[in-house]
């Protein structure tokens, strides 16, 4: 039994994104940012999240060049601050296409300073968790 229900934990986490309905965050220069507002889980007080960083240009990383990434992000609504869980770099335009590196978290958590993509995402996030 608890393979069955750890196995469709999985599908849900690896395939929960792919109907996502993005919203735009911000954008600046080098990136347009998006939130995927239909998902908005609940770890303890905290929401989780998924957004995309849409790269106007081809970065490259180690494993070869990507154009955007893709990044489930948990948002600590009481303390203002982020820190990313999962992050993926993919060849086409938002988050399409197999990914060419991918990392596993949790990394440190950041601040959600005044002004900052990051206080957008936390004041979506946070409304909508």
């Amino acid at each position: 039994m608890n393979s069955k229900w750890l196995m469709s934990l999985l599908l849900v986490v690896s395939c929960g994104h792919a109907g996502a309905e993005w919203v735009k965050v911000s954008s600046n220069e080098s990136s347009t940012f998006y939130m995927d507002t239909s998902i908005s889980k609940k770890v303890g007080a905290n929401v989780m999240i998924w957004v995309v960083r849409d790269h106007a240009s081809v970065q490259y990383g180690e494993s070869g060049p990507y154009l955007s990434s893709k990044d489930q992000i948990e948002v600590d609504c009481g303390g203002r601050r982020i820190r990313r869980i999962y992050s993926s770099d993919h060849p086409k335009h938002m988050g399409e296409g197999k990914f060419v590196h991918s990392e596993h978290g949790p990394m440190s958590w950041n601040d959600a300073s005044r002004g900052t993509v990051v206080q957008r995402i936390v004041n979506i996030a946070c409304a909508h968790g």
